[in-house]
């Protein structure tokens, strides 16, 4: 054998010394940290039994489900999705993440429920019955819940679920809507926001044939001028007021091309306007046209829009 070769075979040999003189080590040290997760767990459901027996009157185990009565609706979470993720959390036919819950009209429960997925804030260290005791205290204070700009999805359930009829959730989309000038008007069916430019935007959510809401404006108190028969039809975000109530508070100016960019940036510091998200309204030339047609500085836009290939007819929109 070469000198060459005895070298090499020395030089493995040492690095395998070295590599089994740590594994017992490490075999220890992994059993541990299996060992203290379980036990962080354990703590977790002594935590999640006291929060159901502390308030056994708005909270238990049912037959399938977790029962938590809300303050604004009636919550059911699947007791075997949590089971099934803590059993065997690398299943591929199983749900990752936080179990979507059902959403029922408070005090009552009917099949055309909504779901919504619940946002966690815990970090990776905070064991799984944490979580779940987390999300029954969320529910319990769901009031709380509607305000965090995080829980779109839950805010969206309740919306689908009741729409802004009079509800359970009435009284804080009102103070949410009149925190940004705007007043929810039940009588008139409509939500009036304070436009630029002496405009007042109508949102109209009263009309049966119209899916999400229909967008009109007015001037000091003038007739109504519809633009938008049906948001449905045009935004992919059609139903959510705490977006539609911002952005039309920055028009007619902030559909001006020359503003835009501006327009963008104020409404991305809005806690409920998703960060990036676009300004459709600006985008949709049929609005733009109905909207020129009372208010004359935004007809530069429209004929600078990719989208413009001549005169709409008056038809097509309003």
């Amino acid at each position: 054998m070469s000198i060459i070769g005895r070298r090499d075979s020395a030089f493995e040999d040492d690095g395998l010394t070295e590599w089994k003189d740590g594994r017992r080590d490490r075999l220890e040290g992994f059993l541990y940290g299996f060992r203290d997760s379980l036990e962080k767990n354990e703590i977790g459901l002594r935590f999640l039994a006291d929060i159901i027996s502390e308030n056994e009157d708005r909270a238990r185990i049912g037959h399938n489900n977790i029962i938590v009565l809300g303050k604004l609706a009636s919550y059911a979470i699947p007791i075997r999705q949590i089971l099934d993720q803590m059993t065997n959390p690398f299943c591929q036919q199983g749900t990752f993440g936080m179990p979507r819950v059902e959403v029922h009209p408070r005090g009552s429960w009917v099949q055309n429920n909504t779901n919504a997925c619940i946002q966690s804030q815990a970090g990776p260290d905070v064991p799984a019955s944490d979580v779940i005791a987390s999300l029954i205290l969320g529910l319990l204070s769901d009031e709380e819940l509607y305000k965090d700009p995080s829980q779109d999805s839950f805010r969206q359930s309740l919306m689908y679920l009741y729409g802004l009829t009079k509800s359970p959730i009435s009284e804080i989309i009102g103070n949410q809507m009149e925190s940004r000038g705007a007043i929810l008007d039940h009588s008139e069916g409509e939500i009036r926001i304070k436009g630029t430019h002496g405009f007042t935007w109508h949102l109209g959510f009263s009309d049966p044939e119209v899916k999400s809401f229909s967008i009109s404006s007015s001037i000091r108190d003038g007739p109504k001028r519809l633009h938008m028969e049906d948001t449905y039809n045009f935004l992919s975000d059609c139903k959510n007021p705490h977006k539609l109530v911002p952005e039309l508070s920055l028009y007619p100016r902030g559909l001006m091309t020359e503003h835009q960019e501006e327009t963008r940036e104020i409404l991305e510091a809005e806690e409920f306007f998703h960060a990036h998200a676009d300004t459709e309204l600006a985008q949709i030339l049929p609005f733009l046209s109905s909207v020129s047609r009372h208010f004359s500085p935004l007809e530069a836009t429209i004929m600078a829009h990719p989208l413009n290939c001549g005169p709409l007819s008056s038809g097509e929109v309003e």
